[in-house]
C-alpha cells in the first residue's frame, strides 16, 4: 500500500488570516465613515440650495409685483412701517415679515403675506432722486444663521406712476 502524502505549496494556501481580516474591515469602516460625512455634507447643501432658491423665487415675485403697483399709483405715502399706494398697503410687522393688502373702503378685500426664508427683516421707504419720488423695498437676507456670512440687503425701487403717468399722456391730458 502506497500512501499519498500531499504538499503544499508556498503560493496555493487557504483562508485568510486574521490580521488580513482585521486590516479590510479597518479600510471598509473608514469608507463607510468618510461615505456618513458625505451623505451629510450634501443633505445640508441640498437644504441650502433650496432654502436659497425659494427665498430668490419669492423676492422676484414680491419685486415684480412692487414695481408693479407702485408704477400703477399716481402718489405713495408712508406712515410708519405702512406704505400706501391708492388702494394698495404694503405693511411690514414688528417681526420684519411683508404683507400686501388691498383696502376697498377700510377694509382689507385682499390680502398677500410674503414670507421670504433668510431673510432678517424688511423696510420700506420713499426716495427723491432728481426730481423724482421712488418708492423702495428692502430686505436683509442671510443665507445661514449658524454661518458668519454677513447680512445683504438686496433692495427694490420702483419710479412712483411711471404707468400711471404714460397712461395720462395716452389719454391726452398733461404729465
Amino acid at each position: 500500500m502506497s500512501t499519498l502524502t500531499f504538499y503544499r505549496s508556498a503560493g496555493s494556501r487557504r483562508g485568510v488570516s486574521l490580521v488580513e481580516l482585521m486590516v479590510t474591515m479597518a479600510a471598509v469602516a473608514a469608507m463607510l465613515g468618510i461615505s456618513v460625512m458625505l451623505l451629510g455634507l450634501t443633505m445640508r447643501l441640498e437644504t441650502d440650495g433650496r432654502s436659497a432658491f425659494e427665498r430668490t423665487e419669492t423676492i422676484a415675485r414680491l419685486s415684480g409685483r412692487f414695481r408693479n403697483d407702485v408704477h400703477q399709483s399716481r402718489e405713495a405715502a408712508l406712515d410708519g412701517r405702512v406704505l400706501r399706494l391708492g388702494r394698495v398697503e404694503y405693511r411690514v410687522d414688528d417681526h420684519g415679515e411683508l404683507t400686501r393688502a388691498v383696502v376697498v373702503e377700510g377694509k382689507d378685500t385682499a390680502h398677500e403675506a410674503y414670507r421670504i426664508p433668510g431673510s432678517a427683516g424688511a423696510r420700506l421707504a420713499l426716495r427723491e432722486i432728481n426730481g423724482r419720488r421712488f418708492a423702495v423695498l428692502s430686505v436683509d437676507v442671510q443665507p445661514r444663521q449658524d454661518r458668519v456670512d454677513p447680512i445683504r440687503p438686496v433692495e427694490v425701487e420702483a419710479l412712483v406712476g411711471k404707468t400711471a403717468a404714460s397712461a395720462r399722456k395716452a389719454e391726452g391730458g398733461r404729465p
